[in-house]
Formats: C-alpha cells, sequence, structure tokens
C-alpha cells in the first residue's frame, strides 16, 4: 500500500508539469511508495500528453475551473493514509517526501504539515523589487499555526480532508487558507516543518504580481460572509497595506533604496486591490487560481 500521495492541480502547464514530476520521480523513499495523481483542469494545451509520459503517473480530469475543485477530485482517488499537495510549477527536493512522513510520525494526530517554499530566480529580472516584494511576503508558511499554509507545499492525514468534505470547490483563491482553519477549528494542529522543501518560482514581473494580487482579492472577496462586504474588503486590506509597509520599512535584508522601491509597489498592488474589489461589487467574477 503506498504511504503518501501527491496531488498536483494543473492548468495549461505544460512548460512546467515535466521538472515537477521529474523531480518528484527521483525521491529518496521507493517508488512504490507514493502514489501521483495530476489533475487536469481543463487545459488546453499538452499537460496532459506530458504527465502521462511518466511512469506510474495517475492523471485524470476535473473539466469545473478551480484548483480547488481539482484538489477535492484528487483527494477521492488517494489510496494513501497521508495526501501531500504541490503545484505544477514547484520543485520538491528529492527527500521532500522522506521528510514528510518523518513530520508525520513526529506528530501524530496532526492537522497539517505545512513545508518550507523556497522562492528561485527562473528568468532575467525586470527589476529586482519584484523579487524583493515576493521574498518579503509570499507564502509565509513559518506562520503555519495561524493558518499560513500553502497548498505548494502541504501534507495531510487522508482521512482528515475527507471528513472535513475537502477545500471549497466555490473558491478560485484562498481556499488552502481557509481550509487551514477549518481543521485547526477540528482540533487538529497546523504545523511547519522547515525540513519539507519545495522551490517555487519567483513572480518576478509586475504583469504576474497584478495577475496574482487580482486572483488573491477575488478569493478574499468569495470567502467573505460579513456585510457590507465592499467595506470589509477594503479595511482588511487598508491593514494588511499598513502592515507591509512596517514590515518593508523595517527590513534588515535590503538598503534603503530597496525598502522605498518595495513600499511603492505595495502600494501600487493595493490600488490593484481595491480596483478588482470594486469590480467583483459589480458583479464580476473572481479570476481562477
Amino acid at each position: 500500500m503506498f504511504q503518501v500521495a501527491v496531488v498536483i492541480p494543473v492548468w495549461n502547464g505544460e512548460a512546467v508539469i515535466g521538472r515537477c514530476l521529474e523531480a518528484l520521480s527521483r525521491q529518496t523513499i521507493p517508488r512504490d511508495a507514493y502514489q501521483i495523481i495530476v489533475v487536469d483542469n481543463g487545459s488546453s494545451d499538452s499537460t496532459a500528453d506530458i504527465a502521462r509520459g511518466f511512469a506510474g503517473v495517475e492523471v485524470i480530469a476535473e473539466t469545473r475551473p478551480g484548483s480547488y475543485v481539482a484538489r477535492n477530485l484528487g483527494i477521492g482517488r488517494v489510496d494513501a493514509p497521508i495526501t501531500a499537495f504541490t503545484d505544477a510549477d514547484c520543485t520538491p527536493a528529492p527527500d521532500w517526501l522522506e521528510q514528510v512522513l518523518r513530520a508525520a510520525a513526529a506528530h501524530p494526530g496532526f492537522g497539517v504539515l505545512a513545508g518550507k517554499i523556497e522562492l528561485l530566480d527562473e528568468i532575467a529580472q525586470e527589476r529586482e523589487v519584484f523579487g524583493d516584494y515576493e521574498r518579503l511576503f509570499s507564502f509565509p508558511q513559518a506562520h503555519a499555526a495561524r493558518g499560513n499554509c500553502a497548498t505548494a507545499n502541504w501534507a495531510s492525514e487522508t482521512a482528515v480532508l475527507k471528513q472535513l468534505g475537502g477545500f471549497d470547490a466555490a473558491l478560485k483563491s484562498g481556499g488552502d487558507r481557509q481550509m487551514a482553519l477549518r481543521i485547526r477549528a477540528a482540533g487538529y494542529p497546523l504545523v511547519y516543518v522547515p525540513e519539507m522543501v519545495v522551490r517555487h518560482p519567483v513572480r518576478a514581473n509586475r504583469a504576474e504580481l497584478v495577475r496574482k494580487r487580482q486572483r488573491l482579492s477575488g478569493g478574499r472577496w468569495d470567502r467573505t460572509a460579513k456585510r457590507p462586504r465592499l467595506a470589509h474588503v477594503l479595511g482588511v486590506t487598508a491593514v494588511d497595506t499598513v502592515r507591509r509597509l512596517r514590515r518593508a520599512a523595517v527590513s534588515r535584508e535590503l538598503s534603503l533604496s530597496r525598502r522605498l522601491a518595495v513600499m511603492l509597489l505595495t502600494i501600487e498592488l493595493a490600488g490593484v486591490a481595491v480596483g478588482e474589489f470594486f469590480h467583483l461589487a459589480g458583479g464580476r467574477k473572481a479570476a481562477r487560481d
């Protein structure tokens, strides 16, 4: 029987899925100890064909858009007691799954094991500020206990995921934090495991960061129940922006000029979020993750 399963949702990922699966093929635990499930989320390119080219990889299709509905389908096909998630553009370290199993043994009754996400530069940066911004604010896995658990590097007991009904399939973004908080509310701890390492590319240009902020804003909008809805999300964005400005201002990792550049970008992206919220309030649907 498999010890752990890896579920990877993917949409038009022909440029990256092969690298992810190649890294998974080189894990330090025996190949028959883990299951790999790729959920093709309506790709129009050769993603599914590339994935099928890897021995032992199960490829299934979910035509409803959204990475969370795709993950839920994958969970239903898992034959292992532990389910791990990563993204198609990520590269797991060779001992990633070995560390997942070690952490599971060390933390019986865990809810989520949130691993370290290392950001790497793949392309020549348009400007270093975009990489600086990503490194300061993306994937705060070290604060997993607060619900900051990204599905780029996540493991849970399969039974817990099924017991809670999986992720909220209606969300296009932000469903990982929501699911982590539901798991915590059910009495299962959220644990940061820095030995579990996955590498994720930096979004090193303005267009990528704008798209990401629009997706995240859509996720926040969809999961906000408080009314008045628009006023609430704008208030949360204002508080979050102030916190980010403060963090950038006191960063010891960056020179003064780079801190100022990150602060200006923070304000610009806050404006992107505000604009997106007004579009959503007018009836536009949230962008998919």
